[in-house]
């Protein structure tokens, strides 16, 4: 049985729903003022678990200066959800601007102060419109490929802050599932990267041999095999674009 990173994250997210149903109104959190009722946000301190999952793991991507992060607009987002798009973290006495770049990307400060505010990341959107993913790339990987390493070193940063967001109950299901507490070095478990523009292939370089990868979601992703100990953290895996035919360019 082969599960995606992305089944498994709905899976949490569901958990997380549900706990958060029954959870009472008034939780004793601080309450930060937004022009935007029920904005898009996430917890500063759940986020920077995915920093420190980066410093744990660095030596899948030793190459890798940071990692970034990205806000994805979700299939009930509209079209200009990017347009003047705003990022913040804001606590009782914190508010940080945090540039976004034109793909909505962007790189998360450390903060002593927000993490013990528990701030929120916050946007000028409505909640819903968008998702969160993180992003890992080593200098020197040829552009149109994507290095194994820095798949499995996102996939801790994104179990990390999935693991912060979800009851243990629900923890201990997926590793039950995955029959490891270490999700990502699962050989069940394949990783979905996005991808933008849209894909119209991935194939796993090992030597001579050359793997074809899932492609799901009209191209807009790929199942990476980050659990699969024969493959080293330094086989790249070629993209190529779904129009055009050729390799995507180096970017997020």
């Amino acid at each position: 049985m082969h599960l995606s990173l992305l089944t498994v994250l709905a899976i949490l997210a569901l958990g997380h729903s549900a706990a958060h149903a029954d959870a009472p109104a008034d939780t004793g959190q601080a309450v930060h003022v937004n022009s935007i009722r029920n904005p898009e946000l996430k917890s500063y301190r759940v986020m920077a678990a995915g920093l420190d999952a980066f410093d744990e793991y660095h030596a899948l991507a030793p190459k890798a200066r940071e990692v970034r992060f990205q806000l994805i607009p979700g299939p009930d987002a509209p079209a200009d959800a990017m347009q003047d798009v705003t990022l913040r973290i804001a606590g009782n006495d914190t508010t940080i601007t945090v540039p976004l770049s034109a793909d909505g990307s962007f790189v998360l400060p450390r903060s002593a102060q927000a993490d013990s505010e528990d701030a929120d990341l916050v946007t000028n959107r409505k909640q819903g419109q968008f998702r969160w993913q993180a992003s890992v790339r080593s200098d020197g990987v040829p552009p149109g490929m994507r290095r194994l390493g820095d798949l499995r070193l996102q996939c801790q940063v994104t179990v990390a802050i999935a693991k912060k967001e979800i009851p243990f109950l629900i923890r201990t299901l997926v590793a039950t599932k995955l029959r490891t507490t270490d999700w990502c070095s699962a050989d069940a478990l394949k990783m979905g990267t996005h991808s933008d523009p849209a894909i119209a292939s991935a194939t796993l370089l090992d030597g001579e041999r050359r793997v074809a990868l899932q492609v799901k979601n009209g191209g807009t992703s790929f199942l990476a095999p980050v659990g699969d100990t024969r493959y080293a953290d330094d086989t790249l895996i070629e993209l190529v674009y779904k129009d055009t035919g050729d390799a995507p360019p180096a970017s997020l």
